[in-house]
């Protein structure tokens, strides 16, 4: 069994990065659950069949995990799910709890990882999402847990795909709606729209064009 790429490299070429249907205007929407299964051969999905798009009566592909112990206490766990050789799943724990600290994922398993889950204050609960949208092997956005609550309050993102990130989400007072979106599309390093929620309503009621080039405003 193998994994196609180096797992560590994944996020290198964005160091920081809206997970797709994020709405900009109405918030990050209901707290996200990002607590992490405990070390498992499944921990993707509750139905085996249902994720392999198989059939009732259809035999499922067999599981197979293979577990590394290191000198220094971690884990690893490299889990094949679909029995073609390649491994989807890959688990660290750090601690020795049981509990994986750092999860790599295939999630449309073509052979490739693409998503990383990381619980960076090892509490047993992921604070830290670096998803590869468009399967071309860099991170395209970062969602992030700041205050480990259990929901999102910080979202980079390269909404075009191109290596840069040009948009962040900021929530601010951790009451799950963001406070400060800033866009910057033509990525010259200034931001093109602030849109600001002053009063922590989960409404925009402020907008400043930063970029004066890209300022529909400017008259001179």
């Amino acid at each position: 069994m193998s994994y196609d790429g180096d797992p560590s490299a994944l996020g290198e070429a964005l160091p920081e990065q809206e997970l797709p249907g994020v709405d900009d205007q109405q918030g990050f929407g209901p707290a996200v659950e990002l607590t992490p299964d405990p070390l498992s051969p499944d921990p993707l999905s509750s139905d085996p069949l249902a994720a392999d798009g198989l059939e009732a009566g259809d035999e499922p592909a067999p599981v197979t995990s293979v577990v590394t112990h290191y000198a220094d206490g971690i884990t690893e766990v490299a889990t094949d799910l679909d029995g073609d050789g390649y491994a989807e799943l890959l688990e660290f724990d750090v601690n020795g709890d049981r509990v994986a600290d750092v999860r790599y994922q295939d999630t449309d398993w073509d052979g490739r990882l693409d998503s990383v889950e990381r619980d960076s204050d090892l509490d047993g609960r992921v604070d830290q999402v670096l998803e590869d949208n468009d399967g071309d092997g860099r991170v395209d956005s970062v969602v992030t847990d700041t205050n480990r609550d259990g929901v999102v309050d910080r979202v980079v993102a390269d909404a075009d795909f191109d290596g840069r990130p040009d948009t962040w989400m900021t929530d601010s007072d951790f009451d799950g709606r963001p406070d400060e979106i800033r866009v910057d599309p033509d990525e010259d390093g200034r931001a093109d729209r602030l849109m600001l929620d002053t009063d922590h309503d989960g409404t925009v009621d402020q907008v400043n064009y930063q970029d004066r080039q890209t300022n529909p405003y400017v008259t001179n």
